[in-house]
């Protein structure tokens, strides 16, 4: 610690008095998403929070809805999602905003389940890449200094959740189109979709037995019936 040393005159004695404390740095949390190409995006960034702070990457495309309610809330699709981890600095992450349906066209996830969710919206014409510091990993990364100058520490990146959460919050706004053209679709689609269950909102058929069952017309023993055989 900082000291300043002042010698006074009667009885030339010392007196140690401490510096003004340190003005806190702030934090800072930055992003920034390249695309790649088929609806891939590099994601960047640097921050000054600690190592191995956990943190979360990921893409929004906003839903216009086209008949509005009051009370209506915002809609949003999370087209891709990557938790990512601070190193020196330093984080990174790819996003893949485009799936492929069943038969073999490219679409962002609200596409393929717009019908079945009767899902009226128009989507905007960009979309949101942000990175986030969620609530509860927030404590930890800034050793709960959050009550002493700590809105001065996060003003440019500091959020509040509708419940009153602070968490960190930097975000990128890019147009980006809707996604075209087709492939050939992969042989283990279902597999890829909800661990292999597909769809929770169809019903998948039962399978055919693989053989009849015929019910016997006579007796198959000579044995007596049993009490539990009787009609009563």
């Amino acid at each position: 610690m900082l000291v300043v040393i002042l010698v006074a005159c009667a009885g030339c004695q010392t007196a140690l008095l401490p510096a003004s404390p340190p003005v806190p740095e702030a934090t800072t949390l930055t992003l920034e998403a390249t695309a790649q190409g088929n609806g891939k995006f590099a994601l960047v960034g640097t921050t000054n929070l600690p190592n191995d702070t956990q943190l979360t990457a990921i893409a929004l495309r906003h839903l216009l809805p086209q008949r509005n309610t009051p009370g209506d809330r915002p809609l949003y699709s999370v087209l891709d999602y990557q938790p990512v981890t601070v190193a020196n600095g330093q984080w990174s992450a790819q996003l893949n905003l485009w799936q492929v349906v069943a038969d073999g066209r490219y679409q962002e996830p609200w596409q393929a389940q717009a019908d079945a969710l009767d899902l009226a919206a128009q989507p905007s014409e960009t979309v949101q890449f942000a990175i986030v510091l969620g609530p509860h990993h927030l404590g930890a990364a800034l050793n709960g200094k959050l009550a002493q100058n700590g809105q001065q520490r996060l003003a440019n990146v500091l959020r509040v959740t509708s419940g009153g959460e602070p968490f960190l919050w930097a975000d990128q706004v890019l147009a980006v189109a809707l996604p075209s053209g087709q492939t050939t679709p992969p042989a283990d689609l279902l597999a890829r979709t909800n661990e292999g269950w597909g769809d929770r909102y169809l019903l998948v058929p039962e399978p055919p037995l693989p053989y009849t069952l015929t019910p016997a017309d006579e007796r198959q023993t000579t044995a007596p019936l049993s009490p539990d055989e009787l009609l009563r």
